[in-house]
């Protein structure tokens, strides 16, 4: 009896690792392939020499925002819209920098952890969008300008 108690909760715990990391894996698909779509269309435009990263940013409208070098080295993030919108490019030399942005949000926060820094365009611009967790445990994000440093937008305790 012992050896089928053993026998069933371990077929379950395997079960269960295994329903996890297929929810996992396709749940994270369509981002990876909106990611990768922005990403060809971008190098077939040839806005961008080397890509250093890509995420999705929603507002709105969904749309990838592409960090990366031209072909003279200059650092520039390129947004690019869901569909077949047109792209925006970014200079980001002489920007507030992702570094930067997380110390203007948090400077008059109590934060816990950061959940994520990430540079999307608003109506107002280019901003980045600054979440985390203060000390109640409570979600919250800041959006500061990529132009000057001034703060957009605030949602806190949520």
């Amino acid at each position: 009896m012992k050896q089928w108690i053993t026998f069933i909760v371990g077929f379950l715990s395997f079960l269960f690792v295994s329903l996890l990391l297929i929810t996992i894996i396709f749940g994270n698909k369509p981002y990876s392939d909106t990611e990768k779509q922005a990403i060809k269309r971008v190098e077939s435009e040839k806005l961008l020499e080397e890509v250093d990263r890509a995420y999705v940013y929603m507002n709105e409208t969904t749309s990838v925002t592409i960090i990366g070098s031209d072909s003279k080295g200059k650092l520039k993030a390129v947004f690019v819209p869901a569909g077949k919108g047109e792209m925006e490019v970014l200079n980001l030399e002489g920007k507030v920098t992702a570094k930067e942005a997380r110390q203007i949000a948090l400077e008059e926060m109590d934060v816990k952890e950061i959940l994520h820094t990430k540079l999307g365009l608003e109506s107002e611009g280019p901003v980045w969008e600054v979440a985390f967790v203060n000390k109640e445990d409570r979600l919250n994000y800041v959006y500061v300008m990529a132009e000057d440093g001034k703060w957009w937008k605030r949602i806190l305790n949520l």
